[in-house]
């Protein structure tokens, strides 16, 4: 498979003929020409022109809504972390709220700058305020039962205990990162070398930090989504629910407007949550407004529409700002070696 961004132009085909059969092939290889380059160098400053610094533009809204690849770009987002979480019980287990989500990616950030505590993690769940002390120690054990942290086995007397992200966290973290730049490529075909380059401590580390500021930045400009938040975000599959409901759009629509079928039932067992469960979030959907139920399908309102709008937007901008200047420290750093 060839990631995204990437043209098999760029780089000689090894095993492949001319002819097109199987075997070795005995054409000379060069290296990329100065078109290829200059078609590098465009989809860069593409990618970079996302990089705004702390805020985000309205020009960065409005220049994402204009994109006739951004539907896509989100239903491809959509889909892939369905289909991981399907594929891997601990991704499907960190993906079932907004909590355990983020304090994945504060684990992942406070491992490789300082290190895991508790008192590390309460401190920046509660900047995102998505978390009490009570569910920040919560969380830090549910992630040292997934096996994603371990504790330290020493510590200085007095101290917090300490936890490293084990193997097992970090390949996982890896694989949904290179999924998360797979779908930004879509809209940016630069980020496709975030997941061809994933397994690069320096993009690894870089993407990582980045997320976390972004998110961080976001959370702290403000939006009206509080609605949003309580009916989908905070519930446990909530998220999920709302992706297999957003997955049903056609391609060059975003969010849905029409309505969705959806089986109760179904969706309860594939998330493995109880149907009143499920039913008690539509109900809390239509109490505030954001969606209508109605003979088996699910129908989101226009204030509906424009929350779940704007949550992505701001979504995929920090996502590709963050792979902006992800991209950026990597060439750094290369530079940085080569001096």
């Amino acid at each position: 498979m060839v990631s995204a961004g990437i043209h098999t132009t760029d780089f000689p085909m090894k095993g492949i003929r001319p002819d097109g059969a199987d075997g070795p092939s005995h054409a000379p290889e060069y290296p990329p020409g100065p078109q290829a380059k200059m078609s590098a160098d465009v989809s860069l400053a593409a990618l970079f022109a996302w990089d705004t610094g702390a805020s985000i533009l309205p020009e960065s809204y409005a220049r994402l809504r204009q994109d006739p690849a951004y539907p896509r770009a989100v239903r491809r987002l959509i889909r892939t972390m369905l289909e991981a979480a399907a594929d891997d019980p601990s991704l499907d287990g960190i993906f079932k709220d907004a909590g355990r989500k983020v304090a994945a990616l504060a684990a992942a950030h406070l491992h490789m700058s300082g290190g895991i505590s508790l008192p590390r993690l309460k401190s920046l769940m509660a900047e995102f305020g998505l978390a009490s002390p009570g569910r920040a120690r919560a969380l830090l054990l549910y992630m040292i039962y997934l096996g994603f942290v371990e504790a330290k086995p020493l510590r200085e007397t007095g101290a917090p205990a300490r936890y490293l992200a084990t193997e097992k966290f970090l390949a996982t973290y890896r694989r949904h990162l290179a999924l998360l730049a797979e779908a930004l490529a879509v809209l940016a075909p630069a980020a496709g070398e975030i997941a061809s380059d994933i397994e690069n401590p320096i993009v690894f580390d870089s993407f990582i930090r980045h997320l976390m500021h972004g998110f961080l930045y976001e959370t702290r400009q403000g939006h009206d989504v509080d609605a949003y938040h309580h009916v989908f975000l905070h519930r446990n599959a909530g998220t999920q629910i709302l992706y297999r409901l957003l997955d049903a759009a056609p391609d060059h629509v975003f969010p849905p407007d029409a309505p969705v079928p959806f089986a109760i039932a179904t969706e309860a067992r594939r998330f493995k949550v109880s149907r009143m469960h499920v039913r008690r979030m539509l109900a809390a959907g239509e109490a505030a407004g954001l969606i209508a139920v109605r003979n088996r399908a699910v129908l989101f309102t226009p204030a509906g529409r424009t929350a779940v709008e704007w949550v992505f937007a701001t979504k995929m901008i920090v996502y590709l700002g963050a792979a902006a200047r992800t991209l950026r420290d990597r060439a750094a750093a290369v530079g940085h070696i080569a001096a």
